[in-house]
């Protein structure tokens, strides 16, 4: 039998239909612009991202299923949660405002250096140099008061949340408990392995994985709530595929407890 030897494009094409899929995540996230307190968005870099050959959410309500009720937060202390909340988003805010404040007045002063100051513009430079200073005295003002707001707010409060915080970590470890070898079941059922990168400079992760669907996982904590992606996404070999990782198709999770 006469045998065809395969062209090289042809051959590497083979070779390609044969190999795993590229697939490209990248990671944006919003945070607030200092210099005009509005939201910006930013590349989330070194994110750590899973690629799961399984649904992680579908595995926790089956065990939330089988588990006693979860405990629920008091509606008092739902309320206090909140304004803890509240002032540490103020607090971090104009503590964010402070430093970029900060920074042009450290600016305006370098660029006066340079200026006699019977110099038009050295006259220019510092009324703009006095405008931010006060503005940055009544920042760090309002600052300094949504801090101590935020410190009473948690003392009056770090008893029932400690409280509230052991009950429901103690149910988390005994629902949550068969999450480990629910897992090896499942990466046994796909004949598939957990794979991972970690976002660049760029808020990029690329993946090499086998066709079929997977559900990419990443969390991105903030101040008072975390950003939670559970995405499914079908991977099929050709060209790569991109998938967003932004606000609009995270699950904001408020962080109540914390280890």
């Amino acid at each position: 039998m006469k045998r065809t030897a395969l062209s090289l494009p042809l051959l590497l094409l083979a070779i390609a239909a044969c190999g795993p899929a590229e697939l490209i995540v990248t990671a944006e996230v919003e945070v607030m612009d200092p210099e005009t307190g509005t939201p910006v968005s930013r590349p989330a870099d070194d994110l750590d991202i899973q690629l799961l050959p399984f649904d992680r959410d579908q595995i926790f309500e089956t065990l939330v299923a089988d588990a006693p009720p979860e405990p629920q937060m008091p509606a008092e202390l739902q309320v206090a949660r909140d304004s803890i909340a509240a002032a540490t988003q103020e607090w971090q805010e104009f503590q964010s405002r402070e430093q970029a404040l900060r920074e042009q007045l450290q600016q305006l002063s370098d660029e006066l250096e340079q200026y006699n100051p019977a110099e038009a513009q050295y006259r220019v430079l510092f009324n703009e140099f006095n405008d931010l200073e006060a503005e940055y005295e009544a920042v760090g003002s309002t600052r300094a008061a949504a801090f101590d707001l935020r410190s009473r707010l948690e003392n009056e409060n770090f008893s029932s949340i400690q409280e509230y915080c052991a009950i429901l970590i103690g149910w988390e470890e005994q629902a949550f408990g068969p999450y480990v070898e629910a897992v090896a079941t499942q990466l046994q059922l796909s004949g598939r392995e957990i794979l991972a990168d970690t976002t660049d400079a760029t808020g990029r992760g690329t993946f090499a994985a086998d066709p079929g669907t997977w559900w990419i996982y990443a969390r991105y904590p903030l101040a008072t709530e975390e950003l939670y992606w559970n995405e499914p996404v079908n991977v099929e070999r050709g060209d790569p595929i991109e998938v967003p990782l932004t606000r609009a198709n995270a699950e904001v999770r408020d962080i109540v407890c914390t280890g």
